[in-house]
């Protein structure tokens, strides 16, 4: 085993990063000229296709090509094995405005599908009005067959219940069909039954949120997927919470809070997949934004552990290391090369909190295979 060392870079000094917040500034006056052209009330940001996506067999990844309806952008989803439930895998539209009891909403998107293991060919896509919090109540579930050519689809349902901008969604379902679809531009409104009628459909240029620090581009093979943040969490030394963070890449995070400091280190600690194969002798990168909210320690520096282990026999790893972390959003950079062969989706990332009283936020986390 060989472990080459750890960088830290402060967000500021990575070049090419764009705060998120500079997007969401100067979108606002073109949000608003799009709800002016569409009927009802504009209740989602169409400009933003960073939505939550999930599912264990789920591939993700942007499209741009100019030939794309709606702004030349979409997102590409591979469910890779069909699940008995089509909830298994799917991606998340939030609100930003509030839907009451009785509005009639409307989601109209663009979509095809490449490839799918059905009769026709055609992709299986279920739509669900709903609040993204147990027990997950919603309405107005229908499921569309999508075509291989882009077309605009339309869903309609009349509130059964209110969807705060705190947990409303709609739900895009896919997960009970092996296929490869692309989705769109996504656009809602409420108090309104049709978005497209027989006008001219309305868009705002999608953004795309890059899903790597430019620092990061060319470096290697990516083989996991940072937009997915279905980590298994774990421990009875403290707590954690996921939360939305506009000044970094994918603009989530999660915030680990460790009581106190602790002999074992894993009483609180994360273990994020890694979806590919590792051949011995791999060399990887592995870099994780990363900063500290607050840490009982001499230096008020937090202080995490990380490796790199096989899922199913926990702490038998390599890459065994710890780094520190200031107040400000660092991009941690460490290089190693694997001992080992991992068959697909038998590595994982560990990362170990406990060192200290401290909480901790973590953003998205990056394996990249470089050799």
């Amino acid at each position: 085993m060989r472990f080459v060392g750890i960088l830290a870079c402060a967000f500021g000094l990575v070049a090419g990063v764009v705060p998120h917040a500079a997007f969401a500034q100067s979108s606002a006056a073109a949000l608003e000229e799009l709800d002016a052209q569409l009927p009802g009330d504009l209740v989602n940001d169409p400009s933003r296709l960073d939505w939550e996506s999930y599912g264990a067999d789920l591939e993700r990844s942007p499209v741009v090509d100019p030939a794309i309806p709606g702004g030349g952008v979409a997102i590409r989803f591979r469910i890779k094995r069909a699940d008995e439930f089509i909830y298994a895998a799917g991606t998340n539209i939030p609100l930003i405005k509030n839907v009451g009891p009785g509005d009639d909403v409307t989601i109209g998107f663009y979509a095809r599908t490449i490839e799918a293991a059905t009769d026709d060919g055609n992709g299986v896509l279920r739509v669900r009005f709903q609040r993204n919090a147990e027990p997950f109540p919603g309405f107005g579930e229908t499921t569309l067959s999508i075509g291989k050519e882009w077309d605009w689809y339309e869903v309609t349902a009349r509130a059964e219940q209110k969807l705060r901008t705190k947990d409303g969604i709609v739900a895009l379902q896919f997960g009970r069909t092996q296929q490869v679809i692309e989705i769109g531009q996504a656009i809602i409104v409420k108090d309104a039954n049709a978005i497209a009628g027989e006008a001219k459909i309305a868009s705002i240029t999608p953004q795309v949120d890059p899903i790597i620090p430019e620092s990061l581009l060319g470096v290697g093979r990516l083989v996991n997927d940072p937009t997915t943040r279905y980590w298994q969490v774990a421990g009875d030394g403290g707590t954690w919470e996921d939360r939305e963070e506009p000044r970094i890449w994918l603009r989530r995070m999660t915030r680990f809070s460790s009581a106190a400091a602790n002999s074992s280190p894993d009483k609180l600690y994360a273990t994020i997949p890694v979806r590919d194969a590792i051949a011995e002798g791999d060399e990887l990168l592995i870099a994780i934004a990363a900063r500290a909210e607050s840490a009982a320690t001499e230096d008020g520096r937090a202080v995490v552990g990380i490796m790199v282990q096989d899922k199913y026999k926990r702490f038998d790893s390599f890459a065994r290391n710890r780094f520190t972390l200031g107040e400000k959003w660092q991009l941690i950079k460490l290089s190693t090369r694997s001992p080992r062969a991992y068959e697909a989706g038998t590595a994982e990332i560990m990362l170990l909190f406990s060192w200290a009283e401290q909480q901790v936020d973590i953003g998205p986390l990056y394996v990249l295979k470089t050799n």
